[in-house]
């Protein structure tokens, strides 16, 4: 029962370099291990959706080359359905990501996910229980696209502005749902974090960004949990006891998960109480992709079962 999720957004080969404090500028520290794994936004995104239950479809692009190969048997092997994943001439997209307990530092180099483009965006069947979700990491206008189609078939759009942009702020019109972190929420908005963070600098903020009254906004905390901000109404969920090895990819878990629940028909507190729940253990171990459980271990953490509420999704205007 429920919708499908689609996602639309980046694959990378992750270069990932573990050390127990990330540099300061100009400097050199000891590392303690390199990994080659499953990354970019979109990639992880996808895998968590899968990992939580969905059945999730990723438009994206990769390179004809062998880590394109390697990285589409990777998501194939998470349970994405990888049908319409794109091989360009371009190379695979790349991320070198040094982390730490505390941090990561991450640099990004797009190869094949800016060849993701509106054809991509408008080859998937839609209906109105399905789930969009795309981030920042491919060209916005082929967002525009899939967000607009989803639109105007009633499927529920979510935007993860991040990495952090000015350019989300031509999709924000686009979006039921935007998910950002403090400092994403600063640029959008225009504003210092450290005042934006109590109930009325939230509310204040989704004015700022131009949000109608039935879109939601939702940032998240880090350790102290997320805000939900819907016209008039700040909700909170606080954040979850972990021993924080690795924050690599822990925003993309909660994301995947999020928009799983809101296809299975879980309400927006339902579905992000238990995204913050996996988003709790995927910090826990190494990696992005890599570190996000399933969802019987998210229900186990919550001391719960499944369940299927099937309340329909607020559409925004």
């Amino acid at each position: 029962m429920g919708g499908k999720v689609v996602i639309l957004g980046s694959v990378n080969v992750d270069l990932l370099v573990s050390t127990p404090r990330l540099p300061l500028a100009g400097e050199t520290v000891s590392g303690s291990s390199l990994t080659r794994q499953l990354g970019g936004k979109g990639a992880n995104q996808a895998v968590g959706a899968a990992r939580a239950g969905a059945h999730c479809i990723l438009l994206a692009a990769v390179g004809k080359d062998e880590d394109g190969a390697s990285m589409i048997a990777a998501l194939a092997g998470h349970g994405v359905d990888v049908e319409r994943v794109r091989a360009t001439s371009s190379a695979t997209g790349c991320a070198l990501v040094a982390t730490s307990p505390h941090d990561n530092q991450i640099i990004h180099i797009a190869g094949a996910n800016s060849d993701v483009d509106a054809a991509l965006a408008a080859e998937v069947d839609l209906g109105p229980a399905d789930v969009c979700l795309a981030q920042m990491e491919t060209p916005a206008p082929a967002t525009a696209v899939l967000f607009r189609r989803a639109r105007t078939l009633g499927a529920f759009t979510i935007l993860n502005a991040a990495p952090a942009s000015t350019g989300a702020r031509e999709l924000l019109p686009l979006c039921d749902l935007l998910i950002v972190n403090e400092g994403e929420l600063a640029l959008l908005a225009g504003s210092d974090v450290g005042p934006m963070l109590d109930d009325n600098g939230l509310l204040s903020s989704r004015t700022r960004l131009g949000l109608e009254h039935a879109q939601i906004l939702l940032v998240t905390l880090g350790a102290d949990g997320l805000a939900i901000i819907s016209e008039n109404k700040v909700q909170r969920i606080a954040g979850r006891p972990a021993k924080v090895i690795d924050t690599t990819g822990a925003g993309d878990c909660f994301c995947g998960y999020l928009a799983a629940g809101l296809a299975r028909g879980d309400t927006i507190e339902r579905a992000a109480a238990e995204a913050n729940a996996a988003a709790s253990i995927a910090v826990q171990s190494f990696g992005a992709a890599a570190s996000i459980p399933d969802r019987a271990t998210v229900l186990q953490c919550l001391g719960s079962t499944p369940v299927h509420t099937h309340k329909n999704i607020d559409k925004g205007a």
